[in-house]
């Protein structure tokens, strides 16, 4: 009995074992460690849900900014000012919408998210300055302008009896605005540069945009746990994209290649385009 237990204190305790662990553990990418928080807090938050766990996914949506705030000052020490408010203004809406305790604080939070959007619309005006609007780009963003613009006025024809009071409607307005100015700007950067920067940026505001018609719907004309789980996924979604895109600023990972979705999500190499495939 004395050996059994003198060799399950050895094989606890076997510094070589705990080195190769700890080896392991560094090896892990800052981008593994991400998408493995971002899995744990959707996956938390879709389970609250559904199951009318409330207090779960009101701590997930506190908690989110202060992660990512926390995981990337771990790893760099400097962040543009302009980024560093954005991520406060939505920590401080996301704070609102959690302690909704009237009103007046669903007012507030749905106030300061128009403040972040249009801080996101300020950094991409300083890329416009190099757009070039000619040929299939303006045509495509006139679409986009016709689409967005429809799409928010049949959501107001459809909600607009619900609203309580002239302050909503406003502010409803103003974040319709809000929304299309930062899509269409969002699509002007992408269509003349197509960079990977561009993409992260793009994929953003269409997290922000989708998830916040999916609250106008939830809260407006018809609630459905679906609904509030993919709107409370892609919010989440859009900070995560937010925070890469600031990290990939800072650590000039961003390049001036020009990409297309596909190698966006799935890079390839000469190595791949030679295999051929025989049908």
């Amino acid at each position: 009995m004395f050996i059994t237990l003198k060799y399950i204190i050895f094989s606890i305790f076997d510094l070589p074992k705990r080195k190769s662990t700890m080896q392991k553990l560094q090896k892990l990418k800052p981008n593994m460690v991400l998408v493995a928080i971002l899995f744990v807090s959707l996956l938390a938050t879709s389970i609250s849900i559904y199951f009318e766990f409330t207090l779960i996914s009101m701590i997930v949506k506190l908690v989110t900014v202060t992660i990512l705030l926390t995981f990337y000052y771990c790893q760099l020490n400097k962040m543009a000012t302009i980024f560093l408010v954005t991520f406060l203004v939505f920590f401080v809406g996301d704070a609102i919408s959690v302690f909704d305790f009237s009103e007046v604080s669903s007012k507030l939070s749905k106030a300061i998210y128009i403040a972040a959007y249009l801080m996101l619309i300020f950094v991409l005006l300083r890329k416009l300055k190099k757009v070039k609007f000619e040929g299939l780009v303006t045509i495509y963003l006139v679409l986009v302008l016709l689409l967005n613009s429809y799409f928010l006025y049949t959501l107001y024809i459809v909600a607009k009896d619900n609203f309580v009071d002239d302050v909503n409607l406003v502010l409803y307005i103003c974040h319709g605005i809000t929304l299309i100015a930062l899509t269409y700007f969002a699509f002007a950067v992408y269509l003349s540069r197509e960079t990977a920067q561009s993409i992260t940026f793009l994929l953003m505001v269409f997290c922000f945009v989708f998830s916040d018609v999916l609250y106008y719907i939830c809260n407006l004309y018809v609630y459905y746990w679906i609904f509030e789980i993919f709107e409370a996924m892609l919010h989440m979604a859009g900070l995560f994209l937010l925070y890469k895109y600031v990290y990939d600023y800072h650590t000039n990972r961003h390049t001036d290649k020009r990409i297309n979705f596909s190698e966006y999500f799935i890079p390839t190499t000469d190595k791949l385009r030679e295999i051929t495939v025989n049908f």
